[in-house]
């Protein structure tokens, strides 16, 4: 099967300056590194007064996640003010007893055990949107649209309207696009009362997101069945309420940014691959006439979707849906031959991870081969880390694979997608990775 290497921006030669590092924060993370940063272990660099490590090794990630997983567990300082207007104090924020107390509710919601129970809201979705598209598309705004609304008629019960589901699409969009990822006082050294500025527009996006949640969740009534109501009636040690009103908004405003976004963001550059590769696509065909025969798949038929699943983990390889994992370091460390101050921030950039030539055979390549059970090079362990690992490895990842498998073998089955040519979607990083200036695909349905 011949290779297909799918766009991806240039980078600079050298390492970033403050100057740079400050631009990246308004435009594009992804050109904070430089393109020999693909091959680097460790990459030392400084925001003016702060330190950042980014850590681009296997067995170093570990040591970080998961060896000295205490003195890394909060998210870096940069990170919690870019998502905090957004998502509060949730549980993806937290650290600690709080974070521990809420983790638990959270993964009994999302135990690959109750995968079954969500199957029919993918399958409802898939074919919602597949009937709704034609001609030429924004498919990343119609998925962002079809797996937020996914995740709220499994938290919120199934009468959830598509309506609702595009308002909040969009205003997450606007966030994204508004939002600085670095806190530009904390990288200046400037007193902490400054910290967590950003953009009116920012602000005024995460107030639509956070206000629609809490009408949505007004409206459902916390619909019995909903993993909404299991939240609700959660307690803690002492018998009391687990979450407040407030909390409950904002572990809600959080489910559906992490459930829609991950899932919205690998379909988008999927639908690309596959239209850009008729070998993949092909086999893909193949796979569901042999298994589904033209049918929406079931539940049972997943484990059989085997070159499926392997052109989805991929898709994640080389467009990781968070293109960067950061930590605060709670006390002075040494990882390899680097020192570590408290409070400096350090980073594994799955970007540069997942394309990291010690690891992958032409790493910029898309060859989805490399994923089936008989591929001749092992996966390295802890170099692909889609759903983050260690600790606080994601708790949705079964819950965004099934979706991800229901979607592509629906919208594959009932729709062809070409594009254009002469559209070259480059990838872009804020707080996810997107396509900077959207995807427009051609749809028609399959005759």
């Amino acid at each position: 099967m011949s290779d297909f290497i799918p766009p991806r921006p240039g980078l600079a030669q050298g390492y970033p300056g403050p100057g740079r590092i400050l631009h990246a924060t308004v435009r594009d993370l992804l050109s904070l590194f430089p393109e020999s940063g693909f091959n680097r272990h460790l990459m030392p660099f400084r925001t003016l007064t702060r330190r950042v490590l980014v850590v681009n090794e296997p067995e170093l990630l570990r040591q970080v996640f998961i060896t000295r997983h205490a003195n890394y567990e909060a998210k870096s300082q940069h990170f919690q003010h870019a998502l905090a207007p957004l998502i509060g104090d949730s549980m993806f924020l937290n650290s600690g007893a709080t974070w521990s107390g809420r983790r638990e509710v959270m993964t009994r919601m999302l135990h690959p055990s109750r995968t079954a129970g969500f199957h029919p809201i993918f399958v409802r979705g898939a074919e919602e949107l597949a009937a709704r598209w034609s001609g030429e598309v924004d498919v990343a705004q119609g998925l962002a649209t079809a797996t937020a609304l996914a995740v709220m008629r499994a938290l919120l019960g199934p009468d959830e309207p598509w309506e609702a589901a595009e308002r909040l699409a969009v205003s997450f969009g606007a966030y994204e696009s508004s939002v600085f990822a670095v806190d530009f006082a904390h990288a200046l050294g400037l007193p902490k009362r400054w910290s967590g500025w950003q953009r009116a527009s920012a602000h005024r996006a995460a107030r639509e997101v956070r206000d629609l949640c809490a009408g949505r969740i007004a409206a459902s009534g916390a619909a019995p069945g909903g993993l909404f109501a299991e939240m609700r009636a959660a307690r803690g040690p002492e018998g009391a309420p687990l979450l407040d009103a407030e909390q409950l908004v904002s572990e809600v405003a959080f489910l559906l940014l992490a459930g829609s976004e991950t899932g919205a963001n690998v379909l988008t550059w999927l639908l690309y691959l596959v239209a850009k590769h008729p070998p993949t696509l092909t086999r893909l065909r193949e796979e569901y006439a042999r298994v589904l025969g033209g049918r929406a798949p079931e539940v049972a038929d997943l484990p059989a979707l085997v070159f499926t699943k392997a052109v989805i983990q991929e898709g994640m390889r080389l467009f990781p849906p968070v293109p960067y994992l950061s930590r605060q370091a709670a006390a002075p460390d040494r990882i390899a031959h680097i020192p570590v101050a408290k409070g400096d921030t350090v980073l594994a950039v799955t970007w540069l991870l997942h394309r990291q030539a010690q690891l992958w055979d032409a790493p910029h390549a898309f060859r989805p081969e490399r994923f089936l059970p008989d591929a001749p090079r092992k996966l390295p362990r802890f170099g692909y880390l889609p759903f983050s690992f260690g600790p606080r490895v994601c708790v949705g990842a079964s819950f965004a694979m099934a979706e991800m498998m229901v979607f592509l073998a629906v919208l594959l089955q009932r729709l062809d997608v070409t594009a254009d040519p002469s559209m070259i979607p480059v990838p872009g990083a804020r707080l996810t990775l997107r396509p900077q200036t959207g995807m427009r695909l051609t749809v028609a349905p399959r005759s």
